[in-house]
């Protein structure tokens, strides 16, 4: 059985702000954020997800802190084949270290950031920039505690997203202003995939994770990703995009991708922070 490790999945959430809830209406998944654990469907003869990582965040632009972080926790608790990130908004009042330390106490395995959803570019920490002190504070605690950071990249179009903060150029200066392994979720698509492409082939800790790219496309918006193998990590997106289903959506990208160990499987188990 060929074993797959979904890594990006935003089941748990179903206490939601209601205007997050108009995207989940659109693309008809509201009866997703209705499942339990137990309900999920992980193998079939083709292949069997053996982990699930949870992203905490909110399909929609929101003030929100932690992004339901500690509904999500409570829906996972018990799972041994769920993981889950942590998450911050470094544009709320919120005491970064602390909330940061309090999720870290309940077993992260590395943190999301969305700049798209809550305003603020990666490198808005820096002098030119905006000087976002809380943004620093979250890289340097993901430093600190050996944590790889998964950044969005790419568009949404979910209600008060703001899309210019989505190029994955931004986080060039994270890469050389900290030493953490980041994550381009989504590959920058549809716009920026040659940028993210750039960042992943260009530097030791970027990896491209290729979740809501529906499967039949990826070679269309990733023609060279036989150069990253290596550094290429699956992902789903679930329940975020219309007519898929977890397994379904593994399956189908294995179709195109082939059988290939590093990108559903062994890439994400190299950086995550297991303990």
């Amino acid at each position: 059985m060929f074993k797959v490790i979904d890594a990006h999945v935003h089941l748990g959430l179903s206490k939601m702000p209601d205007h997050c809830k108009e995207f989940i209406k659109r693309i008809d998944s509201l009866e997703a954020l209705k499942l339990k654990p137990k309900d999920l469907i992980l193998n079939s003869e083709k292949a069997e997800i053996e982990k699930i990582i949870l992203v905490p965040s909110y399909p929609c632009g929101n003030n929100e802190s932690v992004d339901g972080f500690y509904e999500q926790y409570e829906w996972r608790k018990g799972y041994d084949f769920l993981l889950q990130y942590g998450t911050i908004n470094p544009m709320a009042n919120v005491n970064v270290r602390e909330e940061l330390s309090k999720q870290y106490s309940l077993g992260i395995v590395g943190i999301k950031l969305h700049p798209v959803h809550h305003g603020y570019k990666p490198n808005d920490y820096r002098e030119e920039e905006r000087r976002l002190k809380r943004l620093e504070e979250v890289y340097q605690f993901a430093q600190d505690y050996n944590l790889p950071v998964t950044i969005h990249t790419g568009t949404s179009l979910t209600v008060n997203s703001r899309n210019k903060y989505g190029n994955p150029i931004f986080v060039d200066d994270v890469v050389k202003d900290f030493k953490i392994k980041i994550v381009l979720a989504h590959a920058g698509r549809p716009l920026w995939t040659n940028e993210a492409f750039f960042l992943a082939r260009s530097y030791e800790n970027v990896y491209l994770e290729i979740s809501s790219i529906p499967p039949k496309r990826i070679l269309q918006y990733i023609s060279r990703i036989d150069e990253i193998r290596q550094k290429t990590i699956y992902g789903s997106d679930f329940p975020n995009f219309k007519g898929h289903d977890l397994l379904r959506n593994a399956i189908e990208a294995i179709e195109v991708l082939g059988y290939d160990k590093e990108i559903f499987h062994d890439n994400i188990l190299g950086i995550i922070n297991l303990r």
